[in-house]
């Protein structure tokens, strides 16, 4: 028996229980898989010094990865794969072309694109989004059809769907995590290294997300406007600060303008290369803003707040 437009054998609803455990099962081991791929490729990419981040989210990832992957998996299936594939079966048995697979794999953009607008109405882009949420059902898609091939072909239902799914996303996860071990030892895979900036090439007008603005000059004066800081303190200045803490601490951003110098020195940790600058009224003696990014993109950066789960500011150069 085939499953196409043939309409021979036509399979049972969109949402019968062959499909749905073939697509939750697919949805579920391709997360751990994205998440070790995403995982090996920021290991040559720290350039903020944070890589523990997705380390502590690979970890928290297998202790209760297997309580929580099937039920996303069976969420996932049902707000995209399935809905592609019902779309799917109506255009092939409305217009007779094509296999009903390759039809589900079509309406994975409109799917996807419907809820990249959901998200795009709250500031988020929607280009990017809609295809990334489309990709994310193609493999779905494609075992829900091979699974009712092959139930079909052994005339009883799949029984090891979640079992194999399972066994076959361990396997990869292992695979990809070999890998980088042994791209890490051959040196495949090299380490972060900051740019080695002078103190000419630092000079210059560095700028934030919010405008803030930090100027370097070339005879060692500096200037801020703007500028985060820390404080402890609830100063008496209205809106010039904001919470850091969600959590409701007494630490505080403060916004400075003031002037002072600056010299090119190491960060607190890791002994990278910073920007160490001394003005007044901005909290401490110094801040000490490190260097990231690369020679052609460099940036300055500082973080604030819990180790573990940092706030960044980022300052970039503006050219000319």
């Amino acid at each position: 028996m085939r499953w196409g437009n043939t309409g021979e054998a036509r399979p049972r609803g969109t949402w019968s229980d062959v499909r749905m455990r073939a697509a939750g099962a697919a949805c579920a081991a391709q997360l751990p898989v994205a998440g070790m791929v995403a995982f090996t490729l920021t290991l040559d990419d720290d350039s903020r010094g944070t890589g523990g981040g997705p380390a502590l989210g690979l970890a928290c990832l297998f202790v209760f990865g297997p309580l929580l992957l099937p039920v996303v998996g069976l969420l996932h299936s049902a707000v995209l794969t399935l809905p592609a594939v019902g779309l799917g079966r109506l255009g092939a048995a409305r217009l007779g072309r094509g296999p009903e697979w390759a039809w589900s794999l079509a309406c994975l953009l409109p799917v996807g694109a419907a809820w990249a607008a959901c998200f795009a109405v709250l500031g988020a882009p929607f280009v990017g989004p809609a295809l990334w949420i489309a990709a994310g059902g193609i493999l779905p898609a494609l075992h829900v059809a091979y699974c009712r091939r092959r139930e079909e072909r052994l005339g009883r239902p799949l029984r090891k769907v979640w079992i194999l799914s399972g066994l076959t996303s361990l396997g990869v996860c292992v695979a990809v995590f070999g890998g980088a071990v042994v791209g890490t030892a051959t040196g495949l895979i090299k380490e972060y290294e900051p740019p080695e900036l002078t103190a000419a090439q630092l000079a210059g007008t560095w700028r934030g997300g919010d405008d803030e603005r930090l100027r370097l000059g070339a005879d060692g004066r500096a200037v801020v406007t703007g500028l985060p800081y820390e404080s402890s303190h609830a100063y008496e200045m209205g809106d010039a600060y904001e919470e850091s803490d969600a959590s409701g601490g007494s630490d505080r951003l403060a916004r400075c303008d003031s002037t002072g110098t600056w010299r090119v020195g190491e960060a607190r940790y890791e002994d990278r290369p910073a920007v160490v600058i001394a003005v007044e009224g901005c909290g401490s003696d110094s801040q000490t803003w490190t260097i990231g990014g690369t020679a052609a993109e460099p940036e300055l950066f500082v973080l604030f707040g819990d180790p573990d789960s940092p706030d960044i500011e980022v300052l970039v150069r503006r050219r000319g």
